[in-house]
């Protein structure tokens, strides 16, 4: 490694630091020259001078003095490879003992800002940064270490760069990633909500309730939410499938509607508390049960008393067995199999069942689904009605060869669809920018703005 061979050359010798560095300050300057063996240069005529750092900001000034002594033969290097050379070198218990005695803010931000730290180190001095009880975009210090966190973490910043200082950015980070020091870090972050445009109240509108949702949040992180002042993050909490199960039963005694839904959606339920979310006086409790917890037998053989909302959560239940499935086909409430027909965690038999309905809304619920096998979606093609026309060209799952006929096809509604397909070739969505009802729904599709952040750099 050459910054190695250079930081040995000037050991014993004075290293000169100028312009400005943005990741590094006094004290971990003085902790490089330890490390090296060096002394701090006061200016270019303090001997034996052994090398000159320079920072991301030089005056011209600086920049002839850098050329001149490079001319004598004094090494020059830049302050990313001494970063570099700092952050493999630092003694990790001494750097986090001094952190928390001295509490240097501005240190802690230079660290955070060197991207040669590693991850767990990053996060553990990440717990020490104060936020002054401000939300991570509210003041330049926290935007920007807002932004380092996503820079990090956030596996498509490459290609999604605009995220960085976004607040969506922290809200993904904290949802998806997977580093559980992380995740212990974030919590300390003075949550704040970002704009939701479903209704749904299950979907996370708030950083806090973003961790909730990952699946990686550690128990002990987890159990702080339990017993907050505020509803909707115990509730978020009691959906949690990491929340052990005597913690579920003594959220279970609390009984409020929301709590009690958040644990019927639970995927890792304790038996003990089934009887009671079943049964339960809350209505979108009982519904919430159908709709994510296995469908027992006695719930099979109430179906021709079950009204059409309790039906309908039946069908979208993600836990359905091919037998189970197959009987609810064949117990014929309408409501149930057009929600079978848009379940997108059966099997082909199920779906071949659908199809053999013959029932015009299942089929248009069969062509939009994803899942379906293509052997019944190419059945559906020569149905040829448009509403099923409309909805396979919605499919991602449909065959490239089909989108290019459907593209023939002069029907709004058909080319609205084909835009909003991440499937689509290409060319055919890069025909539609020119429409400006249709740019519109290019925008959120995915494979198209990727391609332009790849190719165009939009």
């Amino acid at each position: 490694m050459e910054i190695e061979r250079l930081v040995e050359a000037a050991r014993g010798k004075k290293i000169l630091f100028v312009g400005r560095s943005n990741r590094m300050g006094d004290d971990d300057i003085e902790l490089f020259l330890d490390q090296a063996g060096a002394q701090r240069a006061e200016d270019e005529k303090d001997a034996p001078l052994g090398m000159v750092v320079t920072g991301r900001l030089l005056n011209p000034i600086e920049e002839q003095m850098c050329d001149d002594l490079a001319r004598n033969g004094i090494a020059v290097t830049d302050i990313g490879k001494i970063e570099e050379y700092y952050a493999a070198k630092i003694d990790r218990e001494a750097l986090i003992g001094s952190l928390k005695l001295f509490r240097n803010r501005e240190r802690i931000i230079n660290l955070l800002h060197n991207p040669h730290i590693g991850d767990d180190l990053f996060c553990e001095i990440l717990k020490l940064y104060d936020w002054e009880g401000r939300g991570p975009f509210e003041g330049d210090e926290n935007r920007d270490v807002a932004g380092t966190i996503v820079a990090r973490f956030y596996p498509e910043i490459e290609r999604n760069h605009n995220i960085q200082y976004s607040p969506v950015g922290p809200f993904l980070v904290a949802a998806q990633c997977e580093n559980r020091m992380l995740l212990e870090a974030m919590i300390l972050i003075p949550d704040y909500e970002i704009t939701q445009r479903s209704g749904d109240m299950w979907l996370p509108a708030t950083l806090h309730e973003a961790l909730l949702v990952n699946p990686n949040l550690p128990v002990e992180t987890l159990l702080r939410f339990c017993d907050s002042d505020e509803e909707r993050k115990r509730a978020f909490a009691a959906m949690h499938p990491s929340l052990p199960h005597s913690v579920q039963e003594r959220l279970a005694e609390s009984s409020t509607a929301a709590v009690l839904e958040g644990l019927a959606r639970n995927p890792s339920l304790s038996g003990s508390l089934r009887e009671k979310l079943r049964n339960s006086e809350h209505r979108s409790v009982r519904i919430a049960f159908l709709s994510h917890q296995p469908v027992e037998e006695s719930i099979l053989e109430n179906i021709e008393s079950m009204d059409e909302e309790s039906c309908r959560a039946v069908g979208r239940n993600g836990r359905l067995s091919e037998e189970t499935a197959l009987g609810m086909v064949r117990a014929g409430k309408r409501a149930l199999q057009e929600e079978l027909a848009s379940n997108t965690s059966l099997t082909g038999p199920v779906y071949e069942a659908l199809f053999g309905l013959q029932n015009p809304e299942i089929r248009r619920r069969l062509a939009s689904n994803e899942s379906v096998p293509v052997e019944i979606l190419e059945r559906l093609v020569r149905i040829r009605e448009k509403e099923i026309f409309v909805a396979l060209a919605s499919n991602p799952s449909m065959p490239e060869r089909y989108l290019r006929s459907f593209s023939k096809i002069r029907e709004r509604d058909v080319a609205a669809a084909l835009a909003s397909n991440p499937s689509t070739p290409i060319e055919i969505l890069l025909g539609y920018q020119t429409d400006a009802e249709l740019s519109n729904i290019l925008k959120r599709n995915e494979a198209f703005s990727d391609y332009i952040r790849r190719n165009i750099g939009w």
